[in-house]
């Protein structure tokens, strides 16, 4: 990877790194989704326990997967990249019939299937990042040509786009595309493609927020919440309201304010507000370091992977990770529109978490991989 050519992190043990760093992430989670959920839960569905207990169930299928995905090689994926794109495209087009695709607050997201939900874009994140990653792979002579290097993967990510847009899911088209872009730079695709690329990519989503009038509705909201705080400002407003009593150490947890009637979604899209609230500066700075470093032993992981299709997989899964945190902290700061995007390993969501968990698998499996085959290259 040219752009990283020249970058080195921490000098610890990359899997054992990896396992505690989202240990500690998923321990924060289970303890904020459970405190930011309780009292809604029991309301609602007649117990406080009805969140944490999928979100377990959630966990325990996710360190199953964690273990399948250590051991299992990922040069396998480069030979499953067919069927993995045929079963993802078939559960993208599933997810939109009536009747089978599950609709919850005006979006046909969730397939239910033996009593157990999941969302296919949480699918559709990985499998395209191991088709792209594959693509750079076999096409890095020709990633200076825009139409034979890179038009084919915007094609391919477009028609998976559209049909995220169709359910709507906006913000993960967003992620998805910004994702794939970075992966493509960091392989070597040329700048002036790269910010062209970019320059599209938002004018398709600026034309896509502006022709629906619910997405200018959440971008009012974002320019301007005070100016309707009892509406399109509402959320973001209640965020504001949730720092700013949190201060330096918190109310201390399971006291926060905002959770009980004010702010919407606060076990899912806004629960580092609820966070933020209960354990105050201190604790968002804990999280956020966790993510940081995080992000920097998965770029090291890319950085001394011996092969191209290894260092694109773990730079693509660590950029995922790191922009989706971006994007949540992001939206509940009031830096970015309201998009409805969970924080990983924290926010409550199963699909979510199975996906994180499975995806840091193949990191610690790339690690492990580049290890054996220069054993004496670092310390680890």
């Amino acid at each position: 990877m040219p752009v990283l050519s020249n970058f080195r992190f921490l000098q610890i043990r990359p899997s054992l790194f990896l396992l505690f760093n989202i240990l500690a992430l998923i321990s924060i989670g289970i303890v904020m989704i459970y405190s930011s959920s309780a009292f809604y839960a029991e309301r609602n569905f007649g117990s406080p326990y009805y969140f944490i207990t999928r979100q377990l169930l959630a966990l325990a299928i996710g360190v199953v997967l964690l273990r399948i995905a250590i051991k299992f090689p990922y040069g396998n994926y480069k030979k499953l990249t067919p069927i993995l794109m045929i079963v993802t495209l078939v559960f993208m087009l599933i997810v939109l019939i009536p009747g089978i695709g599950k609709q919850v607050g005006g979006a046909r997201r969730w397939i239910r299937f033996l009593g157990i939900g999941f969302q296919p874009s949480e699918i559709l994140k990985l499998t395209l990042i191991i088709w792209v990653a594959g693509f750079l792979n076999r096409k890095k002579e020709l990633l200076g040509y825009f139409s034979r290097g890179l038009l084919p993967s915007f094609i391919v990510t477009g028609i998976f786009c559209f049909l995220l847009m169709l359910q709507p899911d906006f913000g993960t088209a967003m992620l998805i595309c910004m994702t794939l872009l970075l992966m493509i730079f960091a392989a070597g695709g040329k700048t002036f493609h790269m910010v062209g690329s970019l320059a599209g990519v938002v004018s398709i989503g600026g034309f896509l927020i502006f022709s629906n009038v619910y997405r200018m509705r959440r971008m009012t909201g974002f320019l301007d919440p005070w100016a309707d705080p009892l509406d399109s400002g509402f959320q973001l407003v209640q965020s504001f309201i949730a720092f700013g009593t949190g201060g330096i150490f918190g109310r201390n947890l399971g006291n926060s304010r905002q959770k009980l009637f004010f702010l919407p979604e606060g076990h899912t899209d806004f629960i580092f507000s609820i966070l933020a609230e209960e354990t105050g500066f201190i604790g968002t700075l804990l999280v956020m370091i966790l993510f940081s470093l995080l992000m920097l032993k998965g770029l090291e992981i890319s950085l001394h992977c011996p092969d191209d299709f290894g260092r694109n997989l773990a730079f693509g899964i660590t950029s995922l990770i790191f922009l989706q945190t971006v994007f949540h902290i992001g939206v509940v700061i009031g830096l970015l529109p309201t998009k409805g995007i969970p924080l990983p390993f924290i926010s409550y969501g199963g699909s979510s978490l199975v996906l994180c968990m499975f995806m840091v698998g193949i990191l610690i499996n790339i690690s492990n991989a580049s290890h054996s085959a220069h054993p004496d290259a670092r310390k680890s």
